[in-house]
């Protein structure tokens, strides 16, 4: 059997998305971080197929490219949300009688940051989450 065949043998509702949406509903869920989850997912979908999409090469400007910047920025920090909450996660299972390192988890979202955009952050204003996956 094909990789792709494995994946379309598997029941939609067995899929990260339609897990996630599963256990949105459920109290547990909401609880668990499971909205930070799923702006995750989309940021990450965002990312992956429009984030480096400026229009064509001749018509880009300053205005979009800035634009363009402020959008990816807001779907890394979404993107770092959930990898936080999922690192969170996998640290407790695998150390499930150690605290969680708090100083790192609160700073994540920020260090992640620093590490994409660099020398940028002075240049672009810092936005809400989610406000590019909307």
């Amino acid at each position: 059997m094909t990789f792709e065949a494995a994946v379309a043998s598997v029941p939609t509702d067995k899929l990260p998305g339609g897990t996630l949406h599963s256990l949105a509903s459920h109290s547990m869920g909401r609880a668990m971080g499971i909205d930070t989850l799923h702006k995750a997912r989309q940021a990450r979908n965002w990312i992956a197929h429009e984030g480096a999409s400026i229009g064509a090469i001749w018509s880009v400007d300053r205005d979009r490219t800035l634009q363009q910047a402020v959008e990816l920025r807001t779907a890394v920090t979404d993107l770092a949300l959930g990898d936080n909450i999922i690192s969170q996660w996998c640290y407790g299972l695998a150390q499930p009688h150690d605290p969680p390192p708090t100083d790192w988890i609160n700073g994540y979202p920020d260090a992640v940051d620093t590490w994409v955009f660099g020398h940028l952050r002075g240049l672009l204003p810092k936005q809400a989450p989610s406000s590019a996956n909307s």
